[in-house]
């Protein structure tokens, strides 16, 4: 699903982001990425999701070498990518359900199509009741749950997660990392990037560390 060769990365004249990464996951597998702040982890998500390029190394995506990949397949990949993030990025003055529905209409999907799939999204993460409300007017939890919502909703083949419970307590990180695990029992290839051993105790996952932009376990 995902084989990294070799990455290396890095801005400007400062020291490397990512050093000879390399790592190989398989479809429908559960990985955590792990490793203290500044270890590299946002930088190779960001990779793995085409928003940044990198130096040298190869990346396969779904199959696709990303480094061959014409612009206008580009966003086409994308879309077989889900991600959420540590703090949400939620449209606030767009509801719950348009919060949810929009990544759909920017794929111009059928109008009865969004709403159902909204819909079924919001009852896997516990939220149908909350469609009205506005993303200020919920807890961290909630907000959360709605961008996992917003992630899974198109039925992505690969899901990248930023530290998404650093913001929330430990109860709470418990039960959005049971989301990630049921959305991966349902075929989806996970990446969660977290630096909590709570959060590692939790899932049993192979775990994947870095130290400096380098792998130090696998």
């Amino acid at each position: 699903m995902i084989k990294v060769y070799d990455i290396y990365k890095t801005y400007g004249g400062n020291s490397p982001a990512l050093v000879d990464i390399s790592m190989d996951v398989k479809p429908g597998e559960f990985v955590f990425l792990t490793g203290p702040s500044g270890a590299g982890k946002s930088t190779l998500l960001k990779i793995l999701y085409l928003w940044e390029k990198f130096d040298r190394g190869q990346i396969i995506v779904h199959g696709i070498n990303v480094l061959k990949i014409k612009e206008e397949n580009l966003y086409a990949l994308r879309r077989k990518i889900g991600v959420v993030f540590q703090d949400y990025k939620l449209l606030s003055h767009k509801t719950v359900f348009e919060n949810v529905a929009f990544a759909q209409e920017i794929l111009e999907t059928a109008p009865g199509s969004i709403r159902f799939k909204t819909w079924e999204a919001l009852k896997k993460v516990g939220l149908t009741h909350k469609k009205d409300s506005y993303p200020l007017e919920l807890s961290g939890g909630e907000q959360q749950r709605v961008a996992v919502a917003r992630a899974i909703v198109n039925s992505p083949a690969i899901l990248l997660a930023d530290e998404p419970t650093g913001n929330l307590d430990p109860i709470i990180a418990i039960e959005i990392l049971r989301m990630f695990e049921k959305a991966n029992q349902q075929g989806m290839t996970v990446i969660f990037a977290t630096h909590s051993r709570e959060m590692l105790d939790a899932g049993n996952h192979r775990v994947v560390g870095l130290n400096r932009g380098r792998v130090v376990t696998s």
